[in-house]
């Protein structure tokens, strides 16, 4: 065989020539406006200051929150919108029967673009009336850094990222550098330390099988203990988890095909 010979080209798609590329389409997705509201359906009076605001984040935090013990009132919403309309309620916004607590439980993924927006339109809302903010986020095993070699990664196991305004909470381990959060977890908590607002990221260890992520008790046993260590003495309840993970996530691969919950 001579090795000098010239081989074919590698064939065009002159067929698919009048296609959008993915940068066009990509430029046409772009060039969609894209704004959040968030509102608050019940007086105003019933917002107290001094308020604890809760994001639960797709998966285990939104989970954790839905399981609640003493089932939350529906207060407002949290809406996304596409050109001023197509409007989509991202979360909800729920109340305890303090007052005092608010919690926000995301029931999808939110794009890491337009998490800046959803952060303004939540925090901003109740600007002057916040205590803290927590954040009910998860991080996996994969290519975490522990600063303790051989350190038993197995649930609950709970570390927390705090912003400098934070008061230190002794009973909670910080996440260790060089993790990182990102998305929307990232976005609040900037936000928080831009405007020297109290807040934790409360990182919760989630299990995976056969590249799925898990949600199970232990997994939301480790919310528990964190949260009692920030003076929020709130539980979930095992019944209300079974119940809010078959009816919202089947048992089954969820739309982003990457996590199993049972």
């Amino acid at each position: 065989m001579d090795f000098e010979d010239s081989f074919a080209s590698a064939p065009v798609r002159y067929a698919l020539d009048d296609i959008d590329s993915d940068e066009e389409l990509e430029a046409c997705v772009n060039n969609q406006k894209v704004s959040v509201q968030a509102k608050i359906t019940v007086d105003s009076d019933n917002c107290q200051s001094n308020l604890t605001l809760v994001f639960g984040l797709d998966g285990p935090g939104n989970v954790y929150i839905h399981s609640l013990e003493g089932k939350p009132a529906v207060i407002g919403t949290v809406t996304r919108f596409v050109d001023d309309k197509n409007a989509e309620v991202k979360a909800s916004i729920l109340q305890l029967s303090d007052k005092k607590t608010l919690f926000i439980p995301f029931d999808g993924a939110i794009q890491p673009e337009e998490a800046g927006q959803y952060t303004k339109a939540i925090l901003n809302g109740f600007a002057g009336k916040i205590e803290k903010v927590v954040v009910l986020d998860s991080f996996t095993a994969v290519g975490y850094t522990s600063e303790v070699w051989g350190d038993d990664l197995t649930p609950p196991f709970l570390r927390v990222l705090q912003t400098s305004a934070s008061p230190t909470i002794k009973g909670l381990t910080l996440y260790e550098s060089p993790n990182m959060i990102k998305g929307l977890a990232a976005s609040i908590v900037n936000h928080c330390e831009i405007h020297s607002i109290p807040c934790y990221d409360l990182l919760t260890l989630q299990e995976s099988i056969y590249g799925k992520l898990l949600i199970t008790v232990e997994i939301l046993q480790a919310y528990d203990e964190g949260l009692k260590q920030l003076g929020l003495k709130i539980h979930f309840n095992e019944k209300l988890m079974n119940e809010t993970l078959a009816s919202r996530h089947s048992g089954r691969v969820d739309d982003n095909h990457h996590r199993l919950y049972l």
